[in-house]
Parts: structure tokens; C-alpha cells; sequence
């Protein structure tokens, strides 16, 4: 008995259409992955924006205006002393990131910021630098008047607001009697602040006195 050449054939046909689909739905799939990559890591570049520092810049101001955080500015750039930035400096400026409808959001991100750093985090960033909520230290400081209040806690303190030398506490090294037994941080830079307005009206000008006496 013969068999049907046209019954083999189309087996073979079905086959062929078969392997196929299971092609393109396997390429679908893998371009579908390759976007999704490729989306993730454009968003993860875009998360910080790097500046320049210029006259009149301070941290707070500079996280108000790219909608970050002085937290996320000073963790992502290892500052010191969030009060001291220099015109010309490099800052790392962690952006929020928002996303769009139908869009996964993403939850890793290459820098810190109020969107996505648990509160733990951020507390630890606080307690770390001295941030606007704990200082009296105003947003349009001059950087000039800035470089010579760094400059006279270098000299005094090295910004340890736990240092101590005989009856003059912390990081300005105040009298303990102008502090009134409270040596929190915040009543440090209230008080610094008011002594130095006072007495020289500037920190340039105090700053100078310090040069030339070795004290302020």
C-alpha cells in the first residue's frame, strides 16, 4: 500500500509553522527584556545630576530647586560640613524620580533621596551633618562668609561639636556660660551666630581677628 505524499507534507508544513512562532515569540519575549534593561538603566543615569557650584549656592537651596534633599546632597558627595561649598565645586545632585502610567516603578536608585531612602537612612543622615533644621546658619550666607566661619572652626574645633578645652565647649569653643548648660549642636550655631553679629557683626571680620590674635 502507497502512502499519501500529500498527508507527509503537510505534517512537515505544520512543523515548519510551528518552529516559527516559537521564533518570533522568542524574540519578542527577549526584546521585550532588552527594553525593560535598557529603561532601567536610562532612569538609574538620570537619577543624579552633577553641577557646578556658583556664588550665592548652598546646599539647601540647590536641593529646593532640583526637588532633592540636603541629606541626599551631602551623603552623595561625602561632605563634611553641608555649610562650606566653594564657587566652582562639583556636587552630585540626586534627583526624585517619578513614573508614568504603565511604567514599573523603580526602586533601585544610584544616589539617596526623599522618594526612595527608608526613614531609618534618612535619620542617619541627619544625626550625621548638621542640616537647616538644626542650624541657624541663613540660606543667603555669603560663600565668603561661609569660608570664614569653616575656617574659624577648623582652627578651633576641626567641627567637633563635642570638643572641649577647659570652660570653652564645642565646635566654636563658646565660653560654657554664654551656652547656659545646653550644648546641643542646634544652640551651638544659634549661639555662635549671635556672638559673632555682636562682637564683629561678620565672620570675615571675625575671621580676621582670629589671624591676627589667634582667637575670635
Amino acid at each position: 500500500m502507497g502512502i499519501d505524499t500529500s498527508v507527509i507534507n503537510a505534517v512537515q508544513q505544520a512543523n515548519t509553522n510551528q518552529t516559527t512562532t516559537s521564533e518570533q515569540q522568542g524574540a519578542q519575549d527577549f526584546a521585550q527584556v532588552l527594553a525593560e534593561k535598557l529603561g532601567t538603566t536610562t532612569t538609574a543615569q538620570n537619577a543624579t545630576k552633577t553641577l557646578s557650584v556658583v556664588q550665592g549656592d548652598t546646599v539647601s537651596e540647590l536641593a529646593e530647586k532640583y526637588g532633592s534633599s540636603t541629606a541626599a546632597i551631602v551623603q552623595a558627595n561625602q561632605l563634611q560640613n553641608p555649610d562650606l561649598i566653594l564657587v566652582g565645586q562639583q556636587l552630585m545632585v540626586p534627583l526624585k524620580q517619578t513614573g508614568s502610567a504603565g511604567t514599573t516603578a523603580i526602586t533601585k536608585t544610584t544616589a539617596v533621596n526623599d522618594a526612595t531612602t527608608p526613614a531609618t537612612s534618612t535619620a542617619q543622615a541627619a544625626a550625621a551633618y548638621t542640616t537647616n533644621a538644626t542650624t541657624t546658619t541663613t540660606a543667603a550666607e555669603s560663600s565668603n562668609e561661609a569660608q570664614a566661619r569653616a575656617y574659624i572652626v577648623q582652627h578651633e574645633s576641626g567641627g567637633d561639636y563635642s570638643a572641649r578645652n577647659g570652660k570653652y565647649i564645642g565646635k566654636y569653643q563658646l565660653d560654657q556660660s554664654y551656652l547656659k548648660g545646653d550644648f546641643s549642636a542646634a544652640n551651638q550655631e544659634k549661639v555662635a551666630n549671635e556672638y559673632v553679629a555682636s562682637r564683629y557683626g561678620s565672620w570675615e571680620k571675625a575671621m580676621q581677628h582670629w589671624k591676627a590674635n589667634n582667637w575670635y
